[in-house]
């Protein structure tokens, strides 16, 4: 059985699948009132972000939204049905958000139409932004553009092996993070404590390292899978990511992860729980 891992970043400089040559980039087209995302003076405000931020906050915020909503409603299983070659794919999504804040004009390139018509699907989900972008104190055009890059691999032979999601469905209680409290429920434990996980990665992240290796990129994303054991700690750590050096920085951060306050429990008993983390980091 094949697997889809998904990768979602940002790219700050996509305005349309087929750029006009007489136009540059960062130039503000007045006929259609649009401003590029990168250069755009105030950036549309995502729900959830503060407002008070800076740009480039704003920016990543943004990014970092949508790749969280890409990466949870995407239907990866279409690996399984469209029979995709292992190895690296990629789709390309644009869409505009309108001077009302509302995300239009929605298309996407995949190597199958069904991704593309996923992929436009997923997009259309964005909810109404708060404020749409302003340049000069008038409201504008946007045009924002990103890549869903997903690695397809055969997966286990076995065909009888669980996925981690569905070994994590069976138990009773999640592990906690010695930060989160132990009054919460099963969903708000596990909030909790994948996002106290994904703080201590990005904390102690090599940001230089990111940096140097993808110079002409503002993010870099990696899959890292890991299972919290019996006694609440971390063990058979794996990661996948686009430089191996990326990889190998994930694996030695988790690594280093806390014992947790508790491990996952099945009928009373401890029991090991696997972890599957895609993050987005932005440097």
């Amino acid at each position: 059985m094949k697997y889809l891992y998904l990768f979602v970043c940002l790219l700050f400089t996509v305005t349309s699948f087929s750029q006009d040559n007489s136009t540059t980039k960062t130039e503000v087209t007045e006929a259609s009132n649009e401003v590029p995302f990168q250069v755009i003076e105030k950036v549309p405000i995502y729900s959830g972000c503060d407002e008070n931020m800076g740009n480039q906050a704003l920016k990543e915020c943004m990014g970092s939204q949508i790749a969280t909503l890409v990466n949870k409603h995407f239907n990866t299983k279409l690996a399984q049905s469209l029979k995709l070659s292992p190895g690296k794919h990629r789709i390309s999504v644009q869409f505009k958000v309108d001077k009302e804040g509302n995300v239009v004009g929605v298309r996407a390139k995949a190597p199958h139409p069904t991704l593309e018509k996923e992929a436009i699907r997923v997009t259309k989900l964005i909810p109404q932004l708060d404020k749409p972008g302003y340049q000069k104190g008038k409201p504008v055009i946007v045009p924002y553009g990103f890549p869903i890059s997903f690695i397809v691999d055969d997966g286990p032979k076995a065909s009888t092996t669980s996925s981690p999601e569905e070994k994590t469905n069976k138990i009773d209680s999640y592990p906690i993070y010695r930060s989160c409290s132990e009054n919460l429920d099963y969903q708000g434990t596990k909030i909790c404590t994948k996002e106290k996980i994904i703080d201590f990665i990005k904390l102690g992240f090599n940001y230089e390292l990111a940096d140097k290796l993808f110079p002409l990129d503002k993010s870099t994303q990696f899959l890292v899978e890991f299972t919290i054991d019996e006694k609440g700690k971390t063990k058979n750590i794996t990661a996948k990511a686009h430089k191996k050096e990326i990889a190998a920085e994930a694996i030695k951060l988790v690594k280093r992860l806390p014992k947790m306050k508790k491990p996952g429990y099945l009928n009373g008993e401890p029991v090991p729980v696997p972890f599957r983390i895609l993050m987005t980091i932005y440097f």
